[in-house]
């Protein structure tokens, strides 16, 4: 069976990413490139940007609704999965199977993207979803059966950049992404503990703070930037504001992939991936107390750095990997096809 895969991130025909290990006997797949920036920090949408989202979706559900014999689409991010489920549901379309992959959101929304989200997605016949909890939380939303929400764990691909190595002479603790950090609570304790600190992070989530001295922050930084950082970190934190909302897996898996030893907020977002005490430390929300605690644990344990590093690559490697994501999207897809 065909799959037309649309991904903002996919800039030519042929799709790569996890495709790239499906074997072509059982399905095959072309994207529709994008030719559009998508800017995973920002907090909401714009118009312009929705409008290349549809754009984007029309040329996709063309696509697949155009080839000779059984097609579907796969697409990645929710606005997208909103873009192609509307055309599915306008044209009536019921015989064309739509995987929503990598669907996740801050937080359900309402007004007229949730109106129209709530009209549209009904026509996904699979989402993915990459933590547990969301499945309650989008089914219920949506009103739709948990039964057409499956969890696959995020993957990524393993950084360009040698594995962790800390830098001793100058030892420092890195915070890296944007999406519902808690900062506060991490400038907090960092001023209890005193050790330099670095958060890398969109300007609106740390505009508001006052941060200690040993506090740093940044913004800006490239994406190879912020890798090095974390590969030359003697501890990197994760601090989530909400628990219920998922965030904070992409950094966690390339963090976990560079053997790098984590402290993250027990949420959403990190529980399904961290096992605690084997390879990372997680700390309840909203507690200085409790991460100043476990960051002064590894800070002065360098044994127990060296064995969360090492089962955490190992854990991240062999789980969260594409070649591992592209073994429960062949399973999806085989629900689709047909048969023999």
């Amino acid at each position: 069976m065909h799959w037309v895969v649309l991904a903002p991130f996919i800039r030519n025909a042929t799709p790569g990413w996890i495709f790239q290990f499906i074997e072509p006997a059982a399905h095959t797949s072309s994207a529709v490139p994008a030719d559009y920036e998508h800017d995973r920090s920002r907090q909401v949408s714009s118009a312009t940007q929705w409008l290349d989202y549809f754009r984007h979706g029309w040329r996709g559900f063309r696509a697949a609704t155009g080839r000779a014999g059984r097609a579907g689409v796969v697409t990645t991010f929710p606005q997208l999965a909103v873009a192609v489920a509307l055309y599915k549901k306008l044209s009536r379309r019921d015989d064309l199977p739509l995987i929503a992959w990598c669907f996740n959101l801050a937080q359900p929304y309402g007004g007229w993207k949730g109106r129209l989200a709530r009209f549209s997605l009904g026509s996904v016949d699979l989402f993915v979803v990459h933590s547990r909890a969301e499945i309650a939380v989008y089914s219920a939303w949506l009103k739709l059966p948990a039964e057409r929400f499956v969890f696959v764990p995020l993957s990524a691909e393993p950084p360009a950049r040698a594995p962790w190595s800390a830098d001793e002479q100058a030892p420092y603790i890195v915070a890296l992404g944007t999406a519902n950090r808690d900062y506060a609570v991490l400038c907090a304790a960092a001023a209890t503990l005193g050790y330099p600190t670095v958060i890398v992070a969109g300007r609106h989530a740390t505009e508001h703070l006052a941060p200690p001295p040993c506090v740093t922050v940044r913004s800006g930084l490239t994406l190879d930037e912020c890798h090095r950082l974390a590969a030359g970190a003697r501890v990197n934190v994760i601090p989530i504001a909400d628990e219920a909302a998922p965030s904070g897996q992409v950094t966690v898996i390339e963090s976990m992939m560079l053997g790098v030893p984590l402290v993250a907020t027990d949420c959403a977002g990190t529980g399904d991936y961290i096992d605690d005490g084997a390879d990372g430390l997680l700390v309840p929300a909203r507690d200085p107390a409790a991460l100043a605690a476990a960051l002064r644990r590894l800070w002065d344990d360098a044994a127990l750095r060296a064995a969360l590093s090492r089962q955490a690559r190992q854990a991240a490697l062999e789980k969260f990997s594409f070649r591992a994501a592209s073994t429960h999207l062949r399973a999806l897809m085989d629900r689709f096809a047909p048969p023999a």
